[in-house]
């Protein structure tokens, strides 16, 4: 009967050490990449992802569409805060409801952020306008909130 290489456990540690050792920077890259992964296991404990509920530019009036000049309005929902913004050529207008003073992060899928605050009503304004996909986080004294990802 031939014995297995790996049937020792010490064995097979000591193998995949070695292993590892011989790539080198390429180890350092999966575990940095593992300990992010990792990170996430508790990202539903952490916030609150909202869903795009309203996109004006979409929804359907009785017999019209809102015309080009008018502001775009859309709605995020997580219970129990919504995020409403009302887009505009140049800016953005929001509002956190209920209302309540908040740090409002804006990020791009390239990383590049804006901060803004909402003050105690829950208002803040964004300007100048990102351009492409945005997404906002809302960091408020009861949690924090990160809307879909949307095209402004």
């Amino acid at each position: 009967m031939t014995k297995r290489l790996w049937d020792d456990d010490e064995q097979l540690l000591n193998d995949l050490a070695d292993a590892v050792r011989e790539v080198g920077p390429l180890a350092r890259t999966v575990a940095d990449q593992a300990r992010g992964v990792y990170s996430w296991r508790t990202v539903d404990e952490e916030l609150l992802l909202a869903s795009l509920s309203f996109d004006s530019s979409v929804e359907q009036l009785s017999e019209s569409r809102s015309g080009e000049g008018e502001p775009r309005v859309l709605v995020f929902n997580a219970a129990p805060l919504s995020v409403e913004l009302e887009v505009m050529s140049d800016q953005i207008l929001g509002q956190l409801i209920p209302a309540s003073a908040a740090s409002i992060l804006i990020q791009t899928p390239a990383g590049d952020t804006l901060q803004v605050d909402a003050d105690e009503r829950g208002f803040f304004l964004v300007s100048p306008l990102p351009k492409g996909p945005v997404r906002l986080r809302c960091d408020t004294a009861t949690g924090r909130v990160v809307t879909d990802w949307v095209v402004l």
